[in-house]
């Protein structure tokens, strides 16, 4: 949605005013809600604002390596097998795990077992020993999914969480600055804590202020329940402020890239009017799109004094005021089509385009026409 492309912005565009290179990397840790047409969708929409990935990464590149390193965590006594269900461990001031303290080699084996589908879905988790920012304590850091991976098919039964992989592929992958937007903050002493508890190279993580529009939807779970009860046909319905929706409405991608570079990067949540958008697109198109003309609903005006003997031609600069950038002809006659919504016999107060009383000039030429009569 629109506000990935803040995050694209920020991450491709601090890189390039710091000589770096920015990673692409899908988090396809949840086998469950994993889907190709995700992937390629995902990359055709940075190309298109006009980001080029140094790399492209999945964190199921390094499945074996964060499994090594979470056998060597129990071995550091810093993460245990755990049997409480998932909601036990929800909400705040959860208690103490009453497998805290089990025995290393027993953890060992049950992460083992874990492995090798012996406990069913929810059964067990790997948790790792920290308390977070906002006070939950024993992160999970392994849980059971029996389901078809789209990388690893089969290979595997136990994914890693975010909390767990995020930080160690950011070490594997030689990240310097990881960007995440606010609701991640409660994160971060997980981050530092988990590379350094592996005594691995640990990035800087910062976080910024999410963007949200008035009056639409960007959250992914209330798209997906659109999508559900068919409200929306698919995720480039042109009624939702998603990319790709954008996209098929004739968004230049320049305008949005402009629309990021003005609302900045704050730690605040920033909501807009969707206004600010279409003006920046006004913007852009004002600059590069040629001007050309057509009537949607024609209305016939017989123009009886027309000064012209015959049908004349005239010339439309393709840009206001650029010359240089080409022109184009126009046939002017004295039968033209005006729009329907550009006459109304009974007007309001403010309408300012043609009525029986009030005259209106032509484009492009220097001739006001008046009303004499109405045929129906």
């Amino acid at each position: 949605h629109i506000g990935h492309a803040k995050a694209i912005n920020f991450n491709f565009g601090y890189a390039k005013i710091n000589n770096g290179i920015c990673y692409l990397r899908y988090d396809d840790t949840n086998p469950e809600k994993e889907e190709e047409k995700f992937f390629t969708g995902i990359i055709d929409i940075v190309k298109w604002l006009g980001y080029e990935p140094y790399k492209v990464t999945h964190a199921s590149d390094h499945f074996d390596q964060l499994y090594e390193w979470a056998k060597e965590l129990i071995h550091r006594d810093l993460a245990y097998v755990c049997h409480q269900k998932g909601e036990e461990l929800k909400g705040h001031n959860v208690p103490e795990s009453p497998w805290r303290y089990r025995p290393i080699q027993e953890s060992l084996q049950l992460f083992e077992d874990m492995k090798h589908g012996k406990f069913a879905e929810g059964e067990a988790t790997l948790r790792m020993k920290c308390v977070m920012e906002d006070g939950k304590l024993d992160p999970v850091a392994y849980r059971i999914k029996y389901a078809h991976h789209a990388k690893t098919g089969d290979k595997w039964c136990i994914y890693p969480t975010y909390d767990y992989t995020h930080c160690l592929n950011d070490s594997i992958e030689n990240i310097t600055h990881s960007l995440c937007t606010k609701e991640f903050q409660s994160r971060r002493s997980s981050y530092y804590w988990l590379c350094n508890a592996l005594d691995l190279y640990c990035p800087v993580q910062w976080e910024y202020g999410r963007l949200n529009l008035q009056y639409t939807v960007v959250s992914k779970r209330k798209i997906v329940k659109l999508i559900e009860n068919n409200v929306v046909r698919d995720w480039d319905d042109p009624r939702l402020y998603t990319l790709t929706a954008l996209r098929r409405r004739g968004f230049p991608p320049e305008a949005i890239n402009l629309f990021c570079a003005r609302i900045g990067v704050t730690m605040s949540q920033t909501i807009l009017h969707p206004d600010m958008l279409d003006a920046c697109v006004r913007e852009v198109l004002n600059l590069n799109a040629p001007r050309v003309m057509v009537v949607l609903e024609p209305l016939k005006v017989t123009i009886t004094n027309f000064p012209y003997e015959k049908m004349t031609e005239l010339t439309v600069l393709n840009y206001p005021g650029e010359e240089s950038r080409g022109s184009h002809t126009i046939k002017f006659d004295s039968v033209i089509y005006i729009e329907k919504s550009d006459f109304s016999e009974n007007p309001t107060k403010d309408f300012k385009r043609l009525t029986p009383n009030q005259p209106c000039g032509l484009k492009h030429i220097a001739l006001v026409i008046t009303i004499q009569d109405i045929i129906r």
